[in-house]
């Protein structure tokens, strides 16, 4: 718990103790002694009683005042200083299968999946310091492998496929073939996925669908869905849901015969609340296709792809902070997909692709991050 917030509920606390004395009647109300209608005394029964209880609002009251003060200067002090830059620290590169471009990143329980395009593989690692490579698993069933996420909710892995539509699931308990189904139908070619807070499925619905989705991770049941204004918001590329409830969506649309990108916070109702331009112009692209959020830090992070570089922005205003290339853009080489693990303070970033081979950009590697 943050210092602010042991302040705030101290605060509460402290208050409802001061509501409680200041409800007490007096001696002029009451005379020396009053009773309640069930005959218990109650309330002061003396001038001292009476006093001391003075005393005590006057005590608590004073304590009040100096929480008050010391949370003002808190957020003075954390206005002052703004956001915390991200330190990162390489600890792993890993590769998917021999000449295959990365697809997707996902933790499960002691174990990190990467998959790859073109050979329809999740390559397993150990999830340790050693990051021992343990098996492959064909995902051979999945016409164009496109995205994976991880639900601890219900230990399933989640796979977006491009070319029939579909998302299917994969139990991890064993990784067999015949647990590997179709969890959802009907969905839109570039279909992108995050997980949100409670462990659901949010999607970002993209061509003539323009929405956003959650659905259960059990039962795959739509419990939310808000159609975005294309005419403001173009496509949505993908959107992560903020542990306050807000959706934060990266969504470029044409403008001025460029295909601008943007980033805008939209609550559940699908109202704007801030917005960012990424005003490409020049020899100034941007093409910022996936996002992830560090809640501990309230930090969002962009894969700009083309950049070589990603951009970190103040989760509650959309400012952009800083941007990590690592000391230089061809360490980045094209991130593409994010993932945070928040637990081990690490950060996931899968290429695009770094050469190209049968003329298609492959050897998507995926490097481990210590954050600070």
């Amino acid at each position: 718990m943050s210092g602010t917030l042991c302040l705030q509920v101290a605060l509460v606390w402290l208050l409802c103790a001061t509501c409680c004395v200041d409800s007490q009647p007096t001696i002029a109300d009451q005379g020396q002694c009053s009773k309640s209608d069930d005959g218990d005394e109650d309330g002061p029964k003396t001038n001292d009683d009476y006093q001391r209880l003075q005393k005590a609002l006057h005590d608590e009251r004073k304590r009040v005042e100096s929480l008050q003060a010391m949370m003002r200067d808190a957020d003075k002090k954390k206005s002052s200083e703004g956001p915390r830059n991200l330190s990162v620290a390489l600890l792993k590169r890993l590769s998917p299968a021999s000449n295959d471009s990365g697809r997707g990143v996902a933790i499960g329980r002691n174990e990190i999946y990467v998959m790859g395009e073109f050979t329809k593989t999740i390559r397993v690692f150990r999830d340790d310091a050693g990051f021992e490579q343990l098996r492959d698993i064909s995902i051979s069933r999945v016409n164009q492998p496109y995205g994976l996420i991880y639900s601890n909710k219900t230990d399933w892995l989640y796979i977006a496929d491009y070319r029939d539509r579909c998302i299917w699931k994969l139990e991890t308990a064993n990784g067999k073939m015949d647990n590997l189904t179709v969890w959802l139908d009907n969905v839109t070619p570039m279909c992108t996925m995050s997980l949100t807070p409670d462990g659901n499925i949010l999607l970002a619905q993209q061509r003539s669908s323009h929405r956003l989705e959650i659905y259960d991770s059990t039962s795959a049941e739509l419990i939310f869905s808000l159609r975005l204004p294309a005419t403001l918001l173009g496509s949505p590329q993908h959107s992560v849901q903020t542990p306050w409830g807000t959706f934060i969506v990266s969504h470029y649309k044409k403008e001025n015969n460029h295909e601008q990108n943007f980033l805008t916070e939209i609550t559940i109702g699908g109202k704007i609340v801030n917005h960012f331009n990424f005003r490409i112009g020049g020899d100034e692209l941007v093409w910022v296709p996936f996002l992830c959020l560090d809640p501990t830090r309230e930090l969002l992070l962009a894969a700009d792809v083309w950049g070589q570089r990603i951009i970190v922005f103040d989760a509650r205003t959309l400012t952009m902070t800083q941007l990590l290339t690592l000391g230089g853009r061809g360490l980045m080489d094209r991130p593409f997909r994010l993932l945070i693990d928040e637990g081990k303070q690490r950060l996931f970033s899968q290429h695009w692709a770094t050469r190209k081979i049968d003329n298609a950009w492959k050897d998507g590697r995926l490097d481990v991050y210590q954050l600070s």
